[in-house]
């Protein structure tokens, strides 16, 4: 027999000499999101492994992918089974991928494909073999177990040496019986390839008994007595999910062969013969530990089932332990469980309220109430606890009708027993035939009598005695069932709301619609009265399998404020709401009427969401009318069975005996997110800071705080704004990176002088919801958007240019501005004495000197604030000062030149630079010197 066992270590693990440790940092909400992610993979992948057993599909192939492992079905079908996070190198970081078989009846493995074997050793250091001295299997099933915090690979029964990391799946196929065994999250699943003789069980998955592990312990008891003697032994229980479902019990062989912790008699378990029990692909059965389990201690062990005395499965791993009881826990009870209850009602001096609203503390009283099937003794046990019958520990038990006219006290209430009209043969209770009917309401109080065994001899027997009161009542006409489902009266409306965690949302209903479709107003009206009353809305709350267990209301809190407003006179539907804001509802739904009276155009029917907290999403629902504040719209009929779970049902039409089950269809709840800018800041422009306001004396560069310029949507929403330098021009990058530019803890940008905003250009702020969380796998990314960054120092104005002409113009000839100013016309001329540099305040920085062209006015010190921001200097073009012919000082130009020809005409380029803190301002004009003749 061969097995290719293929595992999602890191199989340098297997090498028993490896060892090794690591530390890192971690962001541990990104463990808490791979760790979410990972168990929804889990999930996925058992679930397509259950289909394709039960779909009895056949493994073609099993081939490494990237990531994992992928099981080709010959349908053309496939399942891809993940390593997990961390579980894809081996050794030297190449994947190793072990050979398991069997030879000369041991157990071998092979790392190199096949060319060499090795022995697998037990943690003793022996070879394990494949069958025992009597021939029989040791076991094949490969799995893992964790042995003093240390997790080792185990074949059968065997601790083997081989080192396993548990938090990877496992795959083992075996050739010989053509099986393909899946481990996946400790649970074994048994596919088959074409040709497989395999008869055993595919899937035997233990089914947990509470969600947390301390709690999901399988318990044996000790019943003891009140002196402490040993009174009887009641067997631990455990329940699988099984495929085939419907194998035959009486080809299976169960054992526990697997049990660790102890080692000091085996077996450690040994399965109750004749406890098993399999209904509808459920397997249930009981164990007896022996005395190498002690009391109050735990231990780990899966389920072997054999088939025909071959073919063995293995569960996953689950937990016994052995506890002690008292013989006071040994109860008289009710039979029928009640809904969402996982215990029976037990009987006791006071509790006569928990059953006396229930069925089965009733019958009808032209018909039997069977004692015997409806009253039995249980073990109440911390835990779960388990019914005698099911224990083999031996009782009887005795029912007896006390005697007329007796007097009992059950939290207040006064029971009187009628044993003239009841009668009691073979523990069955009926009402007499005279007068039947006045028995309706009336009590019989029966006593019952249990006596328990003691299974040591020298122990006494132990007695349960209790009165119990069980009512004759008419039967109940079970209403007519119909569905009825609410309406907006706007076709514009529907019940898909945006989340908005400030105010509460309102639909207005079509509450004619709804009084017809209930079967008429006087359902709900009662005789016209004017009123107004909260009806409760329900959710339905699913298990994992997205099965409907049962219903919760979303509508609590509003309901306990109802009378609160009603003894307030508050009626007004906005009014109403208000005052749920006022106390800080939030997250619920609920429906508000108003009945009109005498007059139904003034009946309305309302749906109020309050606000949203916490960013609480619905997924699309149908929500269930349930019970009313005010007046009872559903009569008895709050709740009532269907399929198994308690449904609420909103009215009861008495007229027409007929139960409605009233809807809101297609209810949800979705958050939707946005941050528009405000319109002060809609030019996306950063200006910077002056101050004080008036006559400033300084100026920072820096925008308006980001989160101060923008909404959010919804209110309670989190926002992130990021400069992230990778988005902007090479200029910025650089700027950032020396500090000149950053994103400040105030959610500014802000800028240190000699920045050039001409070489800014746009900045990319990003927009983040950070609602979810501040991680890179939480913040979701909303948009981009692109800011300007203007300078504070304005154009200079325009100037216009200026003309010299001298027909004898020799070398070194001057030319004074001033006075080629002053021979402009007079528009032109403005222009030079109204010369001007302006900030974008309106301050002049830079104005016409007589004497100098330009001068600085004291505005210009907020600007040049940096030494190497110069002011203002007017000379020459960089290209005219190249060809020498010109030098400029003190507002005279010199020509340099020599005369040749009889006529010379030369533009003059001139600069009128200001280089401040955030740049460089400039202006040019042109003095055209000419010699010609006039």
């Amino acid at each position: 027999m061969n097995k290719k066992f293929l595992s999602a270590v890191l199989f340098g693990a297997l090498m028993v000499s490896s060892t090794g440790t690591f530390t890192s940092c971690k962001d541990y909400d990104d463990d808490i999101d791979r760790i979410d992610k990972e168990l929804n993979d889990v999930k996925g992948t058992i679930s397509s492994l259950d289909a394709a057993i039960k779909a009895g599909k056949f493994v073609q192939s099993c081939n490494e992918v990237t990531g994992g492992y992928e099981l080709v079905f010959t349908d053309g079908s496939k399942i891809t089974i993940k390593h997990g996070a961390n579980g894809t190198n081996g050794v030297n970081g190449v994947t190793v991928i072990p050979q398991f078989r069997v030879e000369n009846n041991l157990w071998q493995y092979s790392t190199d494909e096949g060319k060499t074997w090795v022995n697998v050793k037990d943690t003793e250091g022996n070879n394990v073999p494949a069958k025992g001295e009597d021939g029989e299997n040791v076991g094949s099933n490969v799995s893992w177990v964790t042995v003093d915090g240390v997790e080792y690979i185990k074949i059968g029964d065997k601790l083997t040496d081989l080192k396993q990391n548990n938090e990877f799946p496992n795959i083992a196929i075996d050739e010989e019986t053509k099986t393909v065994i899946v481990t996946i999250d400790g649970q074994n699943y048994t596919l088959l390839q074409e040709g497989s003789a395999f008869k055993g069980l595919q899937t035997v998955v233990y089914r947990r008994q509470a969600h947390d592990d301390a709690d999901d312990v399988c318990y044996a008891y000790n019943i003891n007595t009140v002196d402490g003697d040993l009174f009887a032994f009641v067997p631990a229980y455990a329940s699988f999910k099984v495929y085939p479902g419907d194998f035959s019990l009486d080809n299976a062989k169960f054992s526990f062969v697997d049990t660790y912790k102890t080692r000091s008699v085996e077996p450690a378990l040994v399965y109750m013969d004749g406890s098993a029990t399999l209904e509808n692909g459920i397997l249930k059965l009981a164990m007896i530990p022996n005395e190498g389990i002690s009391s109050n201690s735990y231990y780990a062990t899966s389920l072997d089932v054999t088939m025909y005395g071959q073919y063995t499965s293995a569960s996953d791993y689950f937990t016994v332990g052995r506890r002690t009881a008292s013989t006071t826990s040994i109860k008289n009870a009710f039979t029928t469980i009640p809904e969402a209850q996982t215990s029976p009602i037990t009987l006791e001096d006071d509790n006569w309220n928990e059953y006396s609203t229930y069925s089965f503390g009733k019958f009808d009283f032209k018909s039997v109430y069977n004692l015997n099937d409806s009253i039995d003794a249980y073990l109440n046990i911390t835990n779960g606890g388990v019914w005698l019958k099911e224990t083999g520990i031996s009782y009887t038990k005795t029912f007896r009708l006390l005697d007329q006219e007796e007097e009992y006290d059950f939290q207040g209430q006064t029971i009187k027993t009628h044993q003239g009209i009841f009668e009691l043969k073979d523990n069955v209770l009926s009402v007499k035939s005279d007068n039947q009917a006045s028995a309706i309401n009336e009590y019989a109080a029966i006593e019952i009598t249990t006596v328990v065994k003691a299974q040591k001899e020298e122990v006494k027997d132990y007695e349960v005695k209790n009165v119990v009161f069980i009512k004759a009542v008419r039967p109940v006409v079970t209403p007519e069932f119909a569905t009825v489902a609410l309406k907006p009266l706007s076709n514009e409306d529907d019940f898909a709301f945006s989340y908005n965690a400030a105010k509460s949302q309102i639909i207005t209903l079509d509450v004619r619609n709804f009084e017809n479709a209930i079967g008429g107003r006087d359902v709900v009206a009662y005789n016209n009265a004017n009123y107004i009353t909260f009806v409760q809305l329900n959710k339905p709350v699913y298990d994992n399998a997205e099965k409907l267990i049962n219903y919760t209301s979303v509508s609590r809190e509003s309901m306990r404020e109802f009378w609160n407003i009603q003894n307030q006179n508050i009626t007004d539907v906005t009014a109403v709401v208000e005052y749920l804001e006022g106390k800080s509802i939030t997250n619920e739904a609920v429906l508000y009427f108003k009945n009109g009276g005498d007059n139904a155009d003034k009946d309305s029917l309302f749906l109020i969401l309050t606000p949203g907290a916490n960013q609480e999403e619905i997924k699309k629902m149908n929500l269930l009318m349930g019970y009313s504040s005010n007046y009872d719209w559903n009569s008895d009929f709050d709740q009532f069975p269907v399929n198994g779970v308690q449904t609420p049902f909103g009215v009861y039409n008495k007229y027409d005996n007929k139960l409605y089950q009233v809807t809101v269809n297609d209810f949800s709840v979705t958050y939707e997110f946005d941050c528009p800018i405000k319109d002060a800041y809609k030019s996306y422009t950063i200006i910077g800071e002056w101050s004080p306001s008036g006559t400033p004396t300084s100026f920072i560069l820096k925008s308006q705080k980001f989160d101060e310029m923008y909404d959010k949507v919804p209110a309670d929403a989190s926002v992130k704004f990021v400069l992230d330098s990778k988005k902007q021009n090479e200029y910025v990058k650089q700027m950032m990176k020396e500090g000149n530019i950053e994103w400040t803890s105030d959610n500014e940008i802000q800028f240190k002088a000699r920045v050039d905003l001409s070489k800014v250009g746009k900045l990319n702020v990003d927009i983040y919801d950070i609602t979810a969380g501040d991680t890179d796998n939480k913040r979701v990314f909303f948009t981009t958007e692109e800011w300007t960054v203007q300078s504070p120092v304005k154009t200079f104005s325009a100037l216009a240019n200026l003309s010299f002409n001298d027909p004898a113009l020799a070398t070194n000839a001057q030319i004074k501005l001033i006075d080629q100013i002053n021979k402009l016309g007079a528009a032109q001329k403005k222009t030079w004495t109204d010369f001007a540099l302006k900030d974008v305040l309106g301050n002049k920085l830079i104005v016409f000197d007589a004497a100098n062209i330009v001068k600085t006015e004291t505005a210009s010190a907020l600007y040049t604030t940096n030494p190497e921001s110069t002011g203002v200097t007017i000379d020459l073009s960089a290209a005219e000062k190249e060809t020498g012919e010109y030098t400029y000082a003190n507002g005279v130009l010199t020509w340099n030149g020599e005369p040749t020809g009889t006529v010379y005409e030369h533009p003059v380029e001139f600069e009128i630079t200001y280089t401040h803190d955030w740049g460089v301002a400039k202006q040019t004009f042109t003095v055209t010197v000419s010699r010609k003749a006039e």
